[in-house]
C-alpha cells in the first residue's frame, strides 16, 4: 500500500529531524506551489508499504493568515492524507497541545511525537504519557530523533494509516450535547457525508462560516439550530482540553528556565545587549567572510589558472574563440559558482547555530522595534547585515524571515547592500581620484546604499500589497546546544541545493557575457559591448561618467562579478597577456595541495583581521585617465554610487529568482536601474553647480 502521512506541528519542533532521521537523509528539497516556502519530502518503505512523508511548514494555529498557515491548513484539507504526525516539544507542551487539539478536529488519524524528551529528563519535567494519550484519544510515541530509533514510531504511523480513527471532540458537556445534536441532524438532512465529513461540518457551523451554514441551510436546516455555539465557546473549550492534559504534566519553571534566564540576564541586558549584539555580528561576519576568503582564493585560482593553464596547453588545436569560450566562459562560469561553496557553508553553519540555540529570536526581539519603523522585522537586520559580505547568501537567507511580505521586500532591499566584490572598484576609483580622503569617499558611497535602502523600504511599504496586517508573535524559547550533525545536515542541503540553482543560469550569462565581449575580432576594446557602450555613453553623460565609453561598457561587464568591472577595465587600459607555463602534473599537484593546505592555515589565523586591499599602479594611474577635466572626482565619485545601487551580479540575481520567481526578480530589476540613474542625475548635476 501507499501511504501519505503529514508532518505537521509548531515551528523548529523537530519535524525535519524526524524525517531526517525516518529516510536516513534521503529527502527532496522544493518550493510549494505559490509561495517560497520550503516543501520537504521523503519516500520510504517499511513492512511491504510506502509511505511519502511530508514536512508541512511549522504553524501555530490552522488560520491562514500566514503563507505558512495557508499551506500548512489547505494541505491538511485538500489532500488525501492517511496520518498525520504530530510533532510537539514535549518540553514546552501546553503551547504545543493547542495544535493537537485544533488537529484532532480533522479526524484524520493522527500519531502524537513527543519529540526533545532528552531535554525533559534535563528539566526534570514529568509526563503522564498514558493519561494524556487517553485523555486526548491519541497514540503517543516519545523520543528525540537523534536516538535511531526508526522502527518503533514507523509501527505507530503504519497503524494509524492502515486503522482510520475519528475522534470525538474535547467539549465540555452542554456543547458536546450540541455537537451530537448537530452532528445527527447533518447526517440525517446529508446522509451521503461519512462521519469525517458531518464532523467538518459542524465544526463550520461554530466557526461561523458563511459558506458551511448557507449549503446546511440549503439542505432545509434552520438557521437558529446552527448558530448556538460561537466561536468564543469553541476556543474557550479548547483552552480548557489543553489545560486538562496539563494536569498529568509536572515541572518546576523557575528550574527549567534557569540556566535561559541566566544566559539572558547577560544577553537582554539593558546596557550589554546591544553592544554584545554588535560585537557578536562583528566577529559572525569575520568569521563567515575571512574564514571562507582563502578558500574562495583558491577555488578561483584552481579553476581561472590551474586548470585554464593545461585547457590552453592540451586543446591549443581548436580555434582561438572555442579555447576562450571554454576558458572564460564555462570554466569562468563553473569556477565562479564554485567559489561561493565556502561561503555558503560557512554561513549557513552559523546561521543554523542562531536558529538552533534560539539566539535568533533574542536578536529580532532587540532589533525588532527600530527594524518596524522601516517595516521590517528584527530578523531582517540579519540578513541586511550579511549583504554588506556578499548579496547571494543575504538573499538565501531571507528564507528565515516570518512572513512573505517580510521575505520579498529584504531580498528586494539586500542588493543596496554594498558587497565586498562591490569593494575593489571603490578601492580602485577613490585611491585614483580621492587620494587624501579614500576611506571617507568609500564610507560615503556605502552610506548611500543604506539610505536608498531605508528610503525604498518606507515608499514600498505604503503599497497596498506589502502593508503589514498581521500581530507581531515572538517566543523566546529556551536555549538548546545546536547538534553538530543537525547544523552539517541543514548546511550540506543548502549547498546541494544552491549548486543545483545557480548552475544553469550562471553557465548561459557568463557565455552571453563572454560573446559580447568577444566578438567579432576577439579583442575587447572593439567587441559588440565596446561598440555599444560608445553609443549608449550619451545616456550616462548626464550622470557625469558618461564622457568614457570604458566607463560605461564595465556595467554590463560587472554582471558576472562586481570585481569584475575592475578586471575588464584593466582589460581595455592595459595590454596584458596572461602568464602562459608549460603545465607538469606532478608539480602543478604538489604547487595545487601547497595552495590548499595554506588556504586551511590562513582561514584559520586570519579569521580576525581586516585585509588590507593593494590596488595595482599601473591601473590606478590609467584610471586617472578616464575623467581628466575640473569634474574629474565628482564622475568619479558618481560612477562609484552608481555601481553600489545598480544591478548586482548575476549570482545575486539567480537568487533573487530561484528563491522568489521571475516577478520579484523583474521588479528588483527595474528598481535598481531607475533609482541609480535618478540618485546619480541629481547628485552630478546638484553638486556640479556647487563647483
Amino acid at each position: 500500500m501507499n501511504y501519505t502521512v503529514a508532518f505537521v506541528g509548531n515551528p523548529n519542533v523537530g519535524k525535519s529531524a524526524w524525517i531526517n532521521a525516518l529516510s536516513n537523509a534521503h529527502f527532496q528539497v522544493g518550493n510549494w506551489p505559490g509561495v517560497t516556502i520550503e516543501r520537504k519530502e521523503a519516500v520510504i518503505d517499511f513492512a511491504g508499504d510506502s509511505y511519502h512523508l511530508i514536512d508541512l511548514p511549522g504553524v501555530y494555529s490552522l488560520d491562514e493568515q500566514t503563507n505558512e498557515e495557508a499551506v500548512t491548513s489547505r494541505f491538511l484539507a485538500e489532500e488525501k492524507i492517511d496520518c498525520i504526525v504530530n510533532v510537539v516539544d514535549a518540553s514546552n507542551l501546553s503551547r504545543n497541545l493547542m495544535l493537537t487539539v485544533k488537529l484532532r478536529e480533522l479526524n484524520i488519524s493522527m500519531v502524537l511525537l513527543f519529540n526533545f524528551m532528552d531535554e525533559v529528563k534535563k528539566q526534570n519535567i514529568v509526563i503522564d504519557q498514558a493519561a494524556i494519550s487517553h485523555r486526548l484519544g491519541l497514540p503517543i510515541y516519545a523520543g528525540s530523533a537523534f536516538d535511531h530509533q526508526r522502527e518503533p514510531l514507523m509501527k505507530q504511523i503504519q497503524q494509524a494509516c492502515r486503522n482510520q480513527s475519528f475522534y470525538h471532540p474535547l467539549l465540555d458537556a452542554e456543547s458536546d450535547r450540541y455537537f451530537v445534536y448537530l452532528f445527527d441532524l447533518i447526517h440525517q438532512a446529508m446522509p451521503e457525508l461519512d462521519d469525517r465529513q458531518a464532523a467538518q461540518a459542524v465544526y463550520a457551523c461554530f466557526e461561523g462560516k458563511a459558506q458551511a451554514l448557507k449549503q446546511l441551510m440549503d439542505q432545509g436546516l434552520k438557521l437558529e439550530s446552527l448558530n448556538q455555539m460561537t466561536m468564543e465557546r469553541l476556543e474557550k473549550n479548547q483552552i480548557e482540553a489543553v489545560a486538562s492534559c496539563m494536569r498529568y504534566v509536572s515541572q518546576r519553571d523557575e528550574k527549567r528556565y534557569h540556566m535561559t534566564h541566566k544566559i539572558d540576564a547577560v544577553l537582554l541586558n539593558r546596557w550589554l545587549s546591544y553592544p554584545l549584539l554588535i560585537l557578536f555580528f562583528v566577529l559572525l561576519l569575520m568569521i563567515v567572510f575571512n574564514g571562507s576568503r582563502p578558500y574562495i582564493d583558491f577555488i578561483n585560482q584552481f579553476f581561472n589558472e590551474f586548470l585554464a593553464n593545461y585547457i590552453r596547453f592540451y586543446l591549443d588545436f581548436l580555434p582561438v574563440s572555442i579555447l576562450d569560450l571554454i576558458i572564460s566562459g564555462v570554466l569562468g562560469g563553473v569556477g565562479g559558482v564554485l567559489s561561493f561553496l565556502p561561503l555558503m557553508a560557512l554561513l549557513f553553519f552559523f546561521l543554523g547555530i542562531l536558529e538552533e540555540s534560539g539566539y535568533m529570536a533574542r536578536v529580532a526581539f532587540l532589533l525588532d522595534k527600530a527594524m518596524r519603523a522601516f517595516h521590517l522585522s528584527g530578523k531582517a537586520f540579519l540578513t541586511l547585515l550579511i549583504g554588506f559580505g556578499c548579496n547571494v547568501p543575504a538573499i538565501y537567507a531571507t528564507r528565515t524571515l516570518d512572513n512573505q511580505k517580510q521575505k520579498e521586500l529584504c531580498a528586494t532591499l539586500i542588493p543596496f547592500m554594498s558587497c565586498s566584490a562591490r569593494l575593489p572598484v571603490y578601492m580602485l576609483f577613490a585611491s585614483a581620484f580621492f587620494p587624501d580622503h579614500t576611506g571617507a569617499a568609500i564610507i560615503t558611497v556605502i552610506g548611500f546604499g543604506i539610505l536608498m535602502a531605508l528610503i525604498l523600504a518606507l515608499v514600498v511599504a505604503h503599497f497596498k500589497g506589502h502593508q503589514e496586517t498581521t500581530i507581531f508573535l515572538l517566543e523566546l524559547p529556551v536555549y538548546r546546544m545546536p547538534r553538530l550533525s543537525v547544523l552539517l545536515q541543514k548546511v550540506v542541503r543548502e549547498v546541494k541545493s544552491f549548486i543545483h540553482k545557480a548552475f544553469t543560469a550562471v553557465l548561459l550569462t557568463m557565455m552571453l557575457l563572454w560573446a559580447l565581449s568577444y566578438f567579432p575580432n576577439g579583442d575587447v576594446k572593439t567587441s559588440y559591448i565596446a561598440d555599444f557602450s560608445r553609443h549608449a555613453a550619451v545616456l550616462f553623460e548626464p550622470l557625469g561618467f558618461g564622457t568614457s565609453w570604458e566607463a560605461v561598457a564595465s556595467l554590463p561587464a560587472g554582471i558576472s562579478a562586481k570585481e569584475s568591472v575592475v578586471g575588464f577595465l584593466s582589460q581595455c587600459l592595459l595590454d596584458e597577456e596572461p602568464e602562459r607555463i608549460e603545465p607538469e602534473i606532478g608539480r602543478d599537484l604538489r604547487e595545487q595541495g601547497k595552495l590548499l593546505l595554506n588556504a586551511v592555515k590562513e582561514s584559520t589565523m586570519q579569521l580576525f583581521t581586516v585585509e588590507k586591499q593593494e590596488g595595482n599602479k599601473a591601473l590606478n594611474t590609467s584610471i586617472q585617465q578616464l575623467f581628466t577635466d575640473r569634474y574629474a572626482p565628482l564622475r568619479a565619485f558618481s560612477f562609484m554610487v552608481y555601481i553600489c545601487l545598480t544591478i548586482p551580479c548575476i549570482m545575486a540575481m539567480n537568487a533573487l529568482y530561484q528563491e522568489y520567481g521571475w516577478k520579484l526578480l523583474l521588479r528588483s530589476i527595474i528598481i535598481m536601474l531607475i533609482v541609480p540613474y535618478v540618485v546619480c542625475l541629481l547628485l552630478f548635476q546638484g553638486l556640479s553647480l556647487l563647483l
